[in-house]
């Protein structure tokens, strides 16, 4: 089952420079990780990881594998190390961006499914794939100017 989480604010100038070390590099993987205790248990290989970034879902990978992980994780473009749970990857190369979805940050994730979620995963629009970038949204001074 599809799941959405949100990019933090102070998140989102690392996420941009992973995304651009894994264009230069040809390919790569993302990861998202979940505390043991909170992972969403229902999400399966091949589904959909959406992202809401600034008021909008503008994307999402699809799940290559996940783990439990129990020593921390190292991103090679932060250097952060993240602490043991649950992983889930996503090749770069799955990377689409849809048609902007406004939707409010949140913390967590949330099936797809369910009520509160303003879309049907299989109803979007895909507008670019993991080598395009960002698009702006329509309407604000970024895509006006």
């Amino acid at each position: 089952m599809d799941i959405i989480v949100t990019t933090p604010k102070s998140e989102i100038a690392n996420a941009a420079a992973e995304a651009a070390d894994c264009i230069a590099a040809g390919g790569g993987e993302y990861f998202r990780r979940f505390p043991v205790r909170a992972s969403p248990r229902l999400l399966r290989l091949c589904e959909r990881v959406y992202y809401v970034e600034d008021g909008y879902v503008r994307g999402f990978g699809t799940v290559k594998r996940k783990e439990c992980i129990d020593v921390d994780v190292l991103c090679d473009t932060t250097y952060r190390h993240w602490p043991p749970g649950t992983y889930v990857f996503m090749d770069a190369t799955s990377w689409q961006w849809i048609r902007p979805i406004p939707m409010r940050a949140f913390q967590g994730f949330r099936y797809v499914d369910e009520a509160s979620v303003p879309f049907d995963g299989d109803t979007v629009e895909i507008i670019g794939d993991w080598r395009d970038p960002k698009p702006e949204i329509p309407g604000t001074k970024k895509a006006e100017g």
